[in-house]
């Protein structure tokens, strides 16, 4: 099952077909909540495509991506375009079957990008993992609908991680961790990388909520 304060969001959707496929995706496998940013279709039309998914669609709420950060404890990117090097953190997606053991109970949302464009660097940096789907080809792009189909079902089928964390405590590893960054005057460039770096493990660390603030007391102390 799919943990239940678990959504989708559709950034500035265009083509009917592909929203009406995800709201009944989405209904297909309990997913309650979808939001857009931006839209750009006609609902009307993409309702055809919804079938038994309707009430998912009609339901559905507009919102800005600064909104959508407020409302969820963890933004998931998605991407077909790998990171040709190392210190490109941002776009280091995990698999679907990783990126499923580790949601757990918290506020999460797959963020589907543009069928023509997919997300910008800006918005993928927003986000606090990225998720990119292995084709095993050297063309890795997939229609939105297809590859949240994928990634819906290996997380409706995988044993989750029950792990939750607060925003609050996410909030201030990172205030510390910031000020630790900035006293080992690493150059822009590396700062701007480590930060990114935490920011991943975060969610990829599996600590619990007590094991993260220990954590923080640790670099609290060194800060100090």
């Amino acid at each position: 099952m799919i943990p239940k304060d678990f959504s989708i969001t559709m950034v500035e959707p265009q083509y009917p077909v592909n929203v009406g496929h995800v709201a009944r995706l989405a209904k297909n496998f309990g997913v309650e909540k979808l939001y857009f940013i931006s839209p750009k279709f006609d609902i009307a039309s993409a309702s055809i495509y919804a079938s038994h998914g309707y009430d998912i669609l009609e339901n559905a709420e507009t919102i800005t991506f600064k909104e959508l950060r407020k409302r969820h404890d963890i933004l998931i990117a998605t991407t077909s375009v790998r990171a040709r090097k190392a210190s490109n953190v941002m776009r280091q997606g995990v698999s679907p079957e990783l990126l499923s053991k580790y949601i757990g109970e918290n506020r999460s949302s797959l963020v589907l990008g543009r069928e023509g464009t997919g997300l910008t660097n800006e918005e993928i940096k927003q986000c606090d993992i990225t998720v990119t789907i292995d084709t095993g080809t050297a063309y890795n792009t997939m229609n939105i609908s297809h590859a949240a189909a994928i990634i819906l079902y290996v997380i409706s089928r995988k044993n989750r991680t029950k792990i939750y964390r607060s925003k609050k405590a996410c909030e201030v590893f990172i205030k510390y961790y910031d000020i630790l960054l900035k006293r080992a005057r690493l150059p822009h460039h590396k700062e701007k990388n480590m930060r990114e770096m935490a920011r991943r493990f975060l969610f990829l660390s599996g600590l619990s909520e007590r094991e993260l603030m220990m954590f923080v007391g640790l670099i609290r102390r060194i800060v100090e």
